[in-house]
């Protein structure tokens, strides 16, 4: 699932904790790349592979499921075929004609069966996926949130972010402002490191 917690389209983090006044002090802003952040959060890439190891599991089923199909079908055309074979005796057809029905009903079950198992699973995915980036927006809220406090930002902007035209959200930022690596810094404090990658022979 690469995909997975990649991206907000558009981040405005407003922290309400730090009281400016216009009329003696200057609004402190600061920009983040919530993309990165994303990205190189242990967190993150810990529940991506956990998500992708479910899926394999899931698919795995779904292919038994399939192949499972696969056969019932070829059954039912043999018995179907066989049911109009002129080489058997009538009686032979009948009953070839009666397990052909039984064995479309089967065939019908199994289809059913792994539509309902793909549905089920899809949809198990799509909620745990949406649990874990909930968790991880909360986080790294918390982290921008603190650092506003204690550094004085009264609004942090995400540079990864673009317009309804497709624009950069933020055309320019100093790099002085950005606090992306502070923040990947923090929330990977005391986060386990994610398993490397096997790497696959050629």
């Amino acid at each position: 699932m690469k995909k997975m917690l990649l991206k907000v389209l558009l981040v405005l983090a407003v922290c309400t904790g730090v009281e400016l006044s216009a009329q003696n002090m200057p609004l402190k802003i600061a920009v983040i790349d919530m993309n990165r952040v994303f990205q190189e959060y242990n967190k993150t890439k810990i529940n991506e592979a956990k998500l992708k190891k479910q899926a394999d599991i899931y698919k795995e089923y779904s292919n038994q499921l399939a192949q499972s199909l696969n056969k019932l079908r070829q059954e039912f055309v043999k018995l179907r075929d066989d049911s109009q074979n002129m080489v058997y005796t009538a009686a032979e057809r009948e009953n070839r004609r009666l397990n052909a029905q039984e064995k479309y009903r089967q065939t019908a079950a199994k289809e059913a069966e792994l539509r309902e198992y793909n549905r089920e699973r899809q949809k198990q995915l799509r909620d745990e996926y949406e649990k874990l980036r909930s968790s991880i927006l909360q986080d790294i809220s918390n982290v921008v949130t603190e650092k506003c406090l204690a550094e004085g930002y009264g609004l942090v902007l995400d540079k990864s972010g673009r317009t309804l035209n497709n624009i950069p959200f933020v055309v320019y930022s100093s790099k002085m402002l950005d606090i992306t690596d502070s923040v990947i810094k923090t929330l990977n404090m005391g986060q386990n490191k994610p398993a490397p990658e096997p790497v696959v022979k050629k």
